[in-house]
């Protein structure tokens, strides 16, 4: 190759060449394109990446560990490395420009084959990370010890979650915006998606203690109702078993969370229909519980990612977390629950309904 001089950046290079065949153009492209490669910081990719998921580079910073002052060193160096403007300065707080949105694909792009990467080294330690969506009301009983387990098992694992809606965390999934979500199931498939039953939590009338009604329809009719959340895929079915079954309530209140649902009916303010959460604790005493439907309505806990999903394993081993603390939930209760079973055969009036 004869010799030749460069001008510029590595990615806007102009060579003054004495080429004497093709080969050497194609030498010097290559060259410089290997040059090149390890400039690009992954550490500066995961910046990137971190600031198209929180709302300032301070909330970036602190998911990722890093001063404000380190994210900002991070994204000035890769725009000065690719010679384009990533975040737009002028904005309050700064925001990505079009070009920082497509960085930010293919830098997750490369993440996730990085992690692939690294888990070759073992096959009993899973390696990587994995940006999990949860639904709020699984967060608080049965997602908590599972995830415990699962960082024991593989401290190297990174885990991120996000709490949200079943309907908002499946949409994130297939934008790859997370690997994974526990979502309840929806009454239609979810097409280009892998689904994994976790578990089936039976839903509920609940009422005080001291309302005297003894059927389903007069207890949802005489007090004022307090609606589960209809935006979730679990107040949609309730809703449409009440219009199936022509039950008329007379809404007050419309809540997220389950905990404030069992406070509000616990002091007299309605009844409401909503799942009995999974390793949740029995219900207190002065609270009326009645099965929805005969049989039992439940709605589905389900796990799911991506078609060929590269955190495919990682995903399997937050499943196996999950069934093993429900066995682990389940077992020392098992005695108890089939007395309560014999007890309340025939009757769907009971105080502590039994798990699924």
């Amino acid at each position: 190759m004869r010799g030749y001089k460069r001008h510029g950046h590595p990615l806007r290079a102009i060579y003054r060449l004495n080429i004497m065949d093709k080969s050497d153009y194609i030498s010097i492209i290559m060259f410089d394109f290997i040059t090149l490669v390890p400039r690009m910081n992954l550490h500066f990719l995961r910046t990137i990446i971190a600031i198209s998921q929180y709302p300032t580079f301070v909330a970036a910073g602190e998911a990722l560990g890093l001063s404000h002052s380190a994210v900002s060193v991070h994204v000035k160096a890769l725009e000065q490395e690719l010679q384009i403007v990533l975040v737009d300065r002028k904005r309050r707080p700064p925001v990505l420009t079009d070009k920082g949105i497509a960085l930010v694909e293919h830098a997750k792009r490369i993440m996730e084959i990085t992690d692939e990467i690294k888990a070759l080294a073992s096959e009993k330690t899973l390696i990587g990370s994995l940006t999990l969506g949860v639904v709020p009301s699984s967060l608080v009983n049965l997602v908590p010890p599972a995830l415990a387990m699962l960082r024991k098992a593989h401290p190297r694992l990174h885990l991120q979650i996000r709490a949200d809606l079943s309907q908002e965390l499946t949409q994130q999934v297939r934008n790859r915006d997370i690997d994974a979500a526990i979502v309840t199931a929806p009454g239609q498939p979810l097409e280009g998606l892998r689904v994994q039953s976790i578990c089936h939590e039976p839903l509920n009338i609940i009422a005080p203690a001291t309302a005297p009604e003894t059927s389903a329809r007069d207890l949802l009719s005489a007090h004022p109702f307090i609606w589960f959340n209809r935006r979730t895929w679990a107040g949609q079915q309730i809703e449409r078993h009440l219009l199936d079954q022509r039950i008329h309530v007379r809404p007050v209140l419309e809540v997220d969370s389950l905990e404030a649902i069992e406070a509000l009916v616990r002091n007299g303010i309605g009844v409401s229909i909503a799942p009995r959460r999974a390793c949740a604790p029995p219900y207190p005493d002065d609270l009326k519980v009645m099965a929805l439907g005969s049989p039992q309505i439940h709605r589905e806990l389900v796990l799911i990612d991506r078609v060929n999903n590269p955190r495919s394993r990682l995903s399997d081993a937050l499943l196996q977390a999950l069934m093993t603390t429900l066995a682990d939930f389940a077992a020392p209760q098992g005695s108890l629950r089939a007395s309560q079973q014999g007890n309340q055969r025939g009757n769907s009036l009971h105080k502590d309904p039994v798990h699924d």
